[in-house]
């Protein structure tokens, strides 16, 4: 990585060589020619400068890409990248198809077939792999679906976006030098449409033919973005200043706005991929969202909702601790639990109820930063009903929560799970009859259990909490009742332990705290394949 900043360091550099060139020296030669070394500078500015910065980007992107992407991807991509952008400006300086006519001058070094400049195939390479990586990070940020598609769509989006942004100053008279020169005007600037249209036609094919060939997706996982953004950042500011140095303005507004603004997204946090609390340097980051979220919880609490507290003693100081609550409402439950129970919360929070794309991103990443473990019911996604989530992701966001609740109790945190899946008053359809009052509990928490043990050091506390909602003149009376802790090792089996917990949470929600029987084997036939 340090030869990749060494690399990326002279690609800065060139850019600001070249613009000191452009900009500066050849309007003012009055400031270098009385001097021998300025007058090197300057002529070997006018010699390689408009290639210089490209071979610096090209030789950062394929050595990051050689690192970080795979040595068979970022070859294949600089061969597909490459051959086909040469075959297309050839044709283009030979026939005017597709761009338009035009030709190169000698600025930007030795001319292939004595038409295209080297360093151009090598320009498509690098801002092609910076683009089509951006847009890989960018569409794996914001989960859309058809990754495939959108990160090619929008890697030529962002090719095409940079690229209004450096022709015109290319093509202005206020330039100095010229690196192409056209043939016919136009009406963006003076460039014909058909420039840009073969140049985002030019794109699209080789990305979609290296990304065929790639047989997969970007695995993001492995790559940071701070280069592809550092790298579209500088080029994309290079061609700024360029065109404000003009007199255009516009250009610089579409680069900022349609450009950097859209890319910058990609440094924002992920909630696809959850981590610990407290690890790294997202620990301040958690703390304070828990106590952001514990704060509006309390809020909420005093302002809608009357609450009387029982058996708080009953939880345990430290260590791991996962409370089984009843669930009766949708939102006070949670709020309740959070305002009340003196420890951290992580509640395992289902969201396949949310129908736009968009309100999932968010509620994700509020999760993540609160470190809640997010789970899919089947049967809602399986009935056909609307939701932003699909049936098929149902396992993987059930191994990814289980993975993350694991790591939660063997690191001493708190969980807070409510096995009834659905609550009594939820604004959404559930599969409550009528007069139910309580769902047969799924036995998914056991396993969490059994799960964060299986360390063998890892011992769970096992709290059952009761809820009592009583609603007297348009306000909530709630009594919050919490059991003495249990512990797995003191059943003999799964089944004694799910009867158990199952029955102390009716006990503990009952009004008068008289037991209530109810159907175990109801509770044992139903689904176990999401918590």
């Amino acid at each position: 990585m340090r030869t990749v900043k060494i690399l990326f360091g002279g690609h800065l550099l060139a850019l600001l060589f070249g613009l000191g060139g452009l900009l500066i020296a050849l309007p003012h030669p009055e400031l270098w020619a009385g001097s021998p070394t300025g007058v090197a500078a300057f002529t070997f500015g006018i010699r390689y400068a408009g290639s210089l910065h490209i071979l610096f980007g090209a030789a950062t992107m394929l050595l990051f890409g050689l690192l970080f992407v795979g040595v068979r991807k970022t070859l294949i991509f600089f061969f597909a990248s490459t051959t086909i952008s040469l075959s297309m400006e050839l044709l283009g300086t030979s026939t005017g198809l597709p761009f338009g006519p035009y030709a190169y001058t000698d600025f930007l070094g030795y001319k292939i077939l004595r038409h295209v400049p080297y360093s151009i195939p090598l320009s498509w390479f690098y801002m092609g792999f910076t683009s089509y990586v951006l847009a890989s990070l960018l569409v794996t940020q914001l989960r859309w679906r058809r990754q495939t598609l959108w990160s090619v769509l929008l890697g030529v989006y962002f090719l095409t976006v940079w690229d209004l942004t450096l022709d015109p100053a290319m093509v202005s008279n206020a330039l100095p030098v010229h690196f192409w020169v056209w043939y016919t005007s136009g009406p963006y600037f003076g460039m014909p449409i058909s420039n840009l249209l073969g140049w985002s036609v030019t794109g699209l094919i080789f990305m979609s033919v290296g990304r065929l060939l790639w047989r997969s997706n970007l695995e993001t996982t492995r790559v940071a973005a701070w280069l592809p953004f550092g790298v579209y950042l500088a080029n994309t500011c290079f061609a700024i200043v360029l065109t404000l140095s003009t007199g255009i303005w516009q250009p610089s507004i579409i680069a900022i706005i349609l450009g950097l603004l859209p890319a910058v997204l990609v440094f924002l946090p992920k909630p696809q991929k959850p981590k610990s609390a407290g690890q790294g340097g997202n620990a301040i980051m958690h703390r304070m969202s828990h106590l952001t979220v514990r704060t509006l919880s309390e809020a909420l609490v005093r302002r809608n909702v009357a609450c009387q507290v029982e058996g708080l003693e009953h939880l345990p100081e430290r260590g791991p601790l996962l409370i089984v609550a009843r669930h009766f409402h949708h939102l006070y439950d949670g709020c309740l639990l959070l305002s009340t129970v003196p420890r951290r919360l992580h509640i395992l929070i289902g969201l396949d109820w949310i129908q736009q794309p968009r309100q999932r991103w968010l509620m994700e990443w509020a999760c993540h930063l609160v470190d809640w473990p997010i789970v899919l019911r089947s049967e809602r996604l399986s009935s056909g009903g609307q939701s932003a989530y699909q049936a098929r992701e149902v396992r993987r966001y059930l191994r990814r929560a289980v993975t993350q609740t694991v790591g939660l109790l063997r690191q001493g945190e708190t969980l807070v799970i409510f096995p009834e899946a659905y609550p009594t008053i939820d604004p959404a359809p559930t599969p409550r009859g009528e007069h139910a009052d309580f769902l047969p509990f799924r036995p998914g928490f056991a396993q969490l259990v059994r799960l964060a043990e299986k360390d063998g050091h890892t011992q769970v506390a096992i709290v059952p909490a009761g809820l009592d909602y009583v609603q007297q003149d348009g306000r909530w009376q709630v009594t919050l009742r919490f059991d003495q802790a249990l512990s797995r090792r003191d059943f003999s089996d799964k089944t004694h332990l799910i009867q158990t917990i199952e029955q102390r949470v009716h006990e503990l929600s009952a009004p008068a705290l008289c037991p209530i029987p109810i159907q175990t084997q109801e509770a044992l036939s139903y689904e176990t394949d999401t918590i």
